[in-house]
């Protein structure tokens, strides 16, 4: 039984290995995403408010963000998200193809800048989503129960030696 749970073990962690490549080191870049600049544009800072009434309204900001020239965003149907910062006072709008951005003042309504979302390409290969929705719905899942698996098995094989040395010492003491 111990060599067939090192089988397991071995080819389970081969099949593993693979995605766990993926995910490190996708994670590892989303993990310091805010601190370099080319995984996400920088936020930018719009205009000051006096009161609430100041903010543009969101057909401004959608006026704006489709006249920026970005080939993927063109209509209301091409938006992934919108986002507020009321601390910024800037609105981001997120294509659903491309990773584009668009920044928007909030006050103003004009477009502060335009850029990539590395991190969110980073986000989708970190959870297989963009090699296939197959790959996020069952092979990530998959690869979870595949670590489980080789967290279990890897301290059997630990153990069992150990355990073996122990029963051993043990007879050896009492004859």
């Amino acid at each position: 039984m111990y060599h067939k749970l090192r089988s397991v073990h071995k080819w389970v962690g081969l099949f593993a290995c693979l995605f766990l490549m993926v995910i490190s080191a996708s994670g590892f870049f989303l993990a310091i995403k805010g601190k370099v600049d080319w995984m996400r544009p920088k936020t930018q800072t719009g205009g000051e408010l006096s009161s609430p009434d100041d903010i543009v309204s969101i057909a401004s900001v959608y006026s704006s963000a489709f006249g920026a020239g970005i080939p993927d965003l063109k209509e209301p149907g091409d938006i992934d998200r919108l986002e507020y910062h009321a601390e910024d006072n800037i609105f981001k709008v997120l294509s659903k193809d491309g990773y584009h951005e668009v920044q928007v003042d909030g006050k103003t309504g004009e477009v502060l800048s335009t850029g990539i979302r590395n991190d969110q390409l980073t986000e989708d290969i970190h959870d297989l989503s963009f090699f296939a929705k197959f790959w996020h719905e069952w092979g990530l899942p998959l690869v979870g129960v595949g670590l489980f698996l080789l967290s279990v098995s890897g301290v059997i094989m630990f153990f069992v030696p150990v355990f073996r040395r122990w029963k051993h010492k043990r007879k050896a003491a009492r004859t």
